[in-house]
């Protein structure tokens, strides 16, 4: 029981740092709720322009896009871990994860919690602009379930994000990663429907967590019907993220064994 105490103030603590470093941007939040409500009217607007055959009607689409444009930052924010850590080597912070009781996987894992945890808030504000501001119907019974797929999908691209920071600690680079963002932005459904994909192409969303997600997701919040059964997608996503996450964690502990034999662990 101590031990588990000893993790949870040290994975607290981690979180209470990059919350007191947050604050010190005083008006970060304000600037992304500010480009939040900026993204939301361009796309509102550009859904004015989609043909209704292809989404089903205008405003359908710009729910669409709304679910879309909610997922993304918070699925990616997870991934993106691999850049706090390269922060944390460049500021010469990151030895203090390496000595440190709980060990350097689980600091680097805590180090996923805020952003992830701001990147939800930010959501919640966002699907409210979008009620508030722009009329889209929300099915407010599907919130819990939402709130479940959405765990399953951070748990998912949280594992992707490890491997990111393996290789960053490995081989001293992760530039690959906003390559990945955008290829699965593209390819996992975020902005338009993946029917309208070349049949060649289209394979690529069966492939990665982010579509069965945002999928459920839209299932669930604006009652976008599913090109498979529920079940199927919840499979999929469970299994990315029961399979992903320990392959990741394993391979995250060998890259931090690599570095440290070859003396580069606190290289960049």
């Amino acid at each position: 029981m101590n031990a588990v105490l000893g993790y949870r103030d040290a994975v607290a603590a981690v979180v209470r740092r990059d919350l007191r470093i947050f604050l010190t941007y005083r008006f970060r939040w304000l600037s992304r709720i500010v480009g939040t409500l900026l993204s939301l009217t361009t796309f509102y607007y550009v859904s004015k322009l989609a043909r209704a055959d292809a989404v089903g009607s205008h405003s359908s689409y710009f729910a669409f896009l709304l679910v879309g444009i909610v997922a993304l930052p918070v699925l990616t924010g997870a991934m993106t871990v691999a850049q706090f850590v390269r922060q944390e080597l460049v500021a010469g912070n990151f030895e203090r994860i390496l000595v440190s009781p709980t060990g350097p996987v689980i600091g680097i894992l805590a180090m996923l919690l805020f952003p992830v945890a701001f990147a939800l808030l930010l959501a919640a504000v966002t699907l409210a602009l979008g009620v508030v501001l722009f009329g889209v119907h929300l099915h407010l019974g599907g919130i819990p379930v939402t709130l479940a797929v959405m765990a399953l999908g951070c748990i998912a691209f949280a594992a992707i994000g490890l491997l990111f920071v393996a290789t960053l600690i490995a081989f001293k680079s992760s530039a690959a990663i906003t390559w990945v963002i955008a290829g699965l932005g593209l390819v996992g459904g975020v902005y338009f429907p993946l029917s309208l994909f070349p049949g060649w192409i289209r394979w690529a969303g069966s492939v990665q967590p982010l579509t069965p997600t945002i999928d459920l997701l839209r299932h669930e919040l604006v009652g976008a019907s599913l090109a498979h059964a529920a079940w199927a997608d919840w499979v999929k996503l469970t299994a990315f993220a029961a399979v992903l996450l320990p392959v990741a964690t394993y391979i995250l502990s060998q890259s931090i064994k690599l570095s440290r034999s070859q003396g580069t662990i606190l290289e960049y």
